[in-house]
């Protein structure tokens, strides 16, 4: 009879309980929590491997670098042939107008070249000039044969003493020897008018004055040797005389068929042209 007791007794408290907290149907049953899975660590890059990271940056930006250089080396020498071939182009005058453009681009720069001549005389430059016009006046005193390059031996040698980079430059296209023929065209033209001698007072006046290193004489002595140049050409340039002296320019010229007009052998020890 006491067990039976005890036994109802249990189960009037367990149903209690159940009606205390009756379970909820809608409530989602809680599962135990997964272990959350992390995925394996990376390991910190060694120095190898931080190493070839960073030459696979720089590569990109290198190459990119490197590209540029190059373009800029073509776009270089590009320029220089385009210069190369300008500067050819203006040794080939064939014609009188090209004649006298040609003086006026040396009356442009040689004046310069005579003032910083003067600026930078000694005793070698002034002893070679000398000579140089005591020869141009023997010619004309002995009625001989006038070489044709002595008088640009004189212009080269003043030229040769100048330190800027862009009157130097200027000078080298104005002066090459590719246009020693015009000297003939001159002669022609300085013949004509009897006015070949005056040259002679006119190299030995700018001599005088960058013996004298007076720069400012000097530079108004070429200027007004080279104005005279351009006077004599434009009045003897005329409808007639005009095909004598084209034919002149043109020899020696590729295509023309005719040799190039010899020059003086300056001979041993002496040399005339002097880089610049």
């Amino acid at each position: 009879m006491l067990e039976q007791v005890v036994f109802d007794r249990r189960q009037i408290t367990d149903f209690h309980m159940q009606n205390r907290n009756p379970p909820d149907p809608h409530r989602r049953t809680e599962r135990p929590e997964r272990a959350r899975v992390r995925p394996p660590s990376t390991p910190a890059p060694n120095g190898s491997q931080r190493h070839q990271s960073d030459v696979r940056r720089g590569g990109a930006r290198g190459g990119t670098h490197d590209h540029a250089r190059r373009a800029q080396r073509v776009a270089s020498v590009l320029r220089g042939r385009a210069t190369a071939t300008r500067l050819l182009e203006g040794t080939e005058v064939r014609t009188s107008d090209g004649l006298v453009q040609l003086l006026r681009a040396r009356r442009a720069v040689e004046p310069e070249a005579a003032r910083e001549a003067a600026l930078a005389a000694d005793d070698g430059l002034n002893a070679a000039l000398a000579e140089i016009i005591a020869e141009h006046r023997g010619h004309y005193a002995g009625a001989d044969d006038v070489p044709r390059d002595i008088s640009l031996s004189f212009h080269r040698r003043v030229a040769a003493r100048t330190r800027n980079p862009i009157v130097k430059a200027m000078l080298d296209v104005v002066l090459d020897p590719a246009l020693d023929r015009l000297e003939a065209a001159l002669d022609v033209v300085l013949a004509s008018h009897r006015s070949g001698a005056a040259a002679v007072a006119e190299h030995q006046a700018i001599a005088d004055a960058i013996a004298a290193s007076d720069a400012d004489i000097g530079e108004r002595a070429m200027r007004a040797h080279l104005d005279r140049l351009l006077d004599e050409a434009a009045r003897f340039l005329t409808e007639e005389t005009t095909p004598i002296v084209e034919r002149l320019l043109t020899l020696g010229l590729p295509g023309s068929g005719s040799p190039p007009y010899p020059t003086r052998d300056d001979g041993p020890g002496r040399r005339v042209d002097v880089d610049h």
